[in-house]
C-alpha cells in the first residue's frame, strides 16, 4: 500500500474511531436528520482525504504539519455543518 493511500485509510480510521471503540454515538444535532447527519460525516471524510492527497514539497509545509492541518480544517468544516442550522454545505448557494 502506498505511503499517502495508507495515511488516508489511518485518517478514516481515526474519523471512525468513537463507533469502533464502543463510544457513544454523537446525539442527534438539532434541525438534522441521521441521513443528513451521515452525508456531513462522510463529507468531512472526503475533504480529509483530498487534502491529505495535494500535499507536495511546494506546498512550504512538512507532510506532518499538512497532515495535522488537513485533520484539523477537516473536523471544524463537518462541526460547522453539524452544528449550523440550516447548513448543509460549505462554499455553494445551496447551503446558504
Amino acid at each position: 500500500m502506498s505511503a499517502p493511500r495508507l495515511i488516508c485509510v489511518f485518517a478514516l480510521t481515526l474519523l471512525a474511531g468513537k463507533a469502533a471503540l464502543g463510544q457513544p454515538e454523537e446525539p442527534m444535532q438539532p434541525g438534522k436528520s441521521a441521513e443528513q447527519i451521515q452525508a456531513i460525516k462522510q463529507r468531512a471524510a472526503e475533504w480529509l482525504t483530498t487534502c491529505l492527497g495535494d500535499w507536495d514539497a511546494q506546498t512550504h509545509m512538512t507532510k506532518t504539519e499538512w497532515q495535522s492541518t488537513c485533520a484539523r480544517v477537516s473536523k471544524e468544516r463537518e462541526q460547522f455543518l453539524l452544528n449550523t442550522p440550516g447548513a448543509t454545505s460549505i462554499g455553494s448557494k445551496a447551503g446558504r
